[in-house]
């Protein structure tokens, strides 16, 4: 019959908590926003009218790590895959341009290599199931502080261009 020491104790909670901390083993900075989405098309009916979403960035050794999860998703659009990126700027309602170009890491002198792909870029594309959605993404960098925005798109990202079809709705966040 085993025994536990107090030592043997704290030890083990202490690996517990290390292991459940986060995907990424956070050691820095944790982000995490809530709300309705803005929806860029007030007056067409979409999938994301009264939506929510949350979002979490959390800085590791590597980089960080970011897990959008959309609630409220008509259901309707169970089984279609949505891309959704960062952006340079805040959520405008009925404004998609406002958000700005995707956050692209070389362009903000955070890293070496120039380029539009999931290393450089935010890419948190989920599929509808049920009325919800997740999308993570873990990238090599840490995005700066900023009022920006993580807009969900009417198509999941093209590999090659970065491109997701139309702006439908977003999610303002700030650090």
């Amino acid at each position: 019959m085993l025994t536990s020491s107090p030592l043997r104790t704290a030890v083990g909670a202490t690996a517990i908590v290390l292991l459940t901390a986060t995907p990424a083993l956070a050691l820095g900075p944790f982000l995490r926003t809530s709300g309705l989405l803005s929806d860029f098309a007030p007056s067409a009916p979409g999938p994301f009218d009264g939506a929510s979403a949350r979002v979490q960035l959390v800085e590791s050794a590597r980089g960080s790590h970011a897990v959008l999860t959309v609630n409220g998703i008509d259901r309707s659009a169970d089984g279609r895959t949505f891309g959704a990126h960062l952006h340079d700027g805040p959520c405008v309602a009925g404004n998609g341009p406002a958000a700005g170009p995707h956050y692209n890491s070389h362009v903000h002198g955070q890293t070496p290599v120039a380029g539009i792909n999931d290393r450089t870029e935010v890419w948190l594309d989920f599929t509808a199931s049920e009325g919800s959605g997740t999308g993570t993404a873990s990238v090599p960098f840490v995005p700066e502080p900023g009022s920006r925005s993580v807009v969900i798109h009417a198509l999941p990202t093209n590999p090659a261009t970065g491109g997701a079809g139309d702006r439908l709705a977003c999610l303002t966040v700030a650090w």
